[in-house]
């Protein structure tokens, strides 16, 4: 009988001290239920006030799109490229003004007109770099690149035909004008030890041709021909100056030596008429 009295306490005690668990237990999930609520509370009190931080500080942000807004309104945003082989700036209508990229050779910088298409490039070889315009039917006006050696400019008109060109290398350089049938019609070249300077006429004659050297220099002017009217040579020790008529016969010329100098008048039948030696 005490035996069963006895049991029958420890099962009492047991009981209570499971509802004392319970209790417990209550207590607890009623304390998280609370403090899950005031937290959620708190992470949504800056979008329900309105409020947004000045400075955001982080190691790594990662996104597909980043939107620069004011008065509520998009201004401009930076996405990644359709192509996604880089970023492009764009306007607040999301079309693309400025890319950011790279190609197999180096990086590049594109810039678009109004309606999406790119008219300027700048790219960086492993050997230089280069800058291209094109125009609004997507024809190359303009084009720069830089070498190792040196470096060539050339502008094209509205059919894509270069107008005027200039080089450089490591020995000289040169300038060329062009006609829109692509002939040269002036020109300048420069060498270590020499130059040139020519300007012709459309069919690439006439003109005047100047070039100098380790020696002296020349200068002539020709007819539409092609045949020389006047010309001046310069020699280290002297030179000469001749003038030919139309029919290229020469009727005055003009020379100089260290010995002396001469100077003689001539007709179109090639008799002197005066001398002065």
């Amino acid at each position: 009988m005490l035996l069963s009295r006895s049991q029958l306490n420890k099962n009492l005690q047991g009981d209570v001290l499971i509802l004392q668990q319970i209790a417990s237990l209550r207590r607890e999930n009623r304390f998280l239920k609370f403090g899950l609520i005031f937290c959620l509370v708190l992470s949504a009190l800056p979008y329900l006030t309105g409020f947004q931080p000045e400075t955001i500080s982080a190691k790594r942000v990662v996104t597909e799109r980043v939107e620069f807004i004011k008065d509520g309104k998009t201004v401009m945003s930076i996405a990644v490229h359709p192509k996604s082989n880089g970023l492009a700036i764009c306007d607040k209508n999301g079309s693309p003004v400025v890319f950011l990229g790279k190609s197999l050779s180096g990086s590049m910088v594109g810039v678009y007109n109004d309606e999406g298409d790119p008219v300027a490039t700048m790219m960086a070889h492993p050997t230089g770099g280069s800058v291209s315009v094109v125009n609004n039917v997507g024809i190359p006006v303009a084009f720069m690149a830089v070498l190792p050696d040196g470096g060539s400019v050339w502008v094209a008109n509205k059919d894509g035909k270069r107008a005027a060109a200039m080089t450089a290398g490591s020995s000289g350089g040169s300038v060329s004008v062009i006609n829109k049938d692509g002939e040269t019609v002036a020109s300048m070249e420069v060498a270590q030890d020499n130059g040139l300077v020519r300007v012709t006429n459309k069919d690439n004659k006439g003109g005047a041709l100047m070039t100098a050297h380790l020696l002296g220099g020349l200068l002539s002017v020709h007819n539409k021909d092609g045949f020389p009217l006047a010309t001046m040579q310069a020699w280290l020790d002297g030179g000469v100056v001749w003038v030919n008529d139309n029919k290229l016969i020469q009727v005055a010329s003009i020379s100089a030596t260290p010995l002396c100098g001469k100077i003689e008048l001539k007709t179109p039948s090639g008799r002197t008429v005066w001398s002065a030696p």
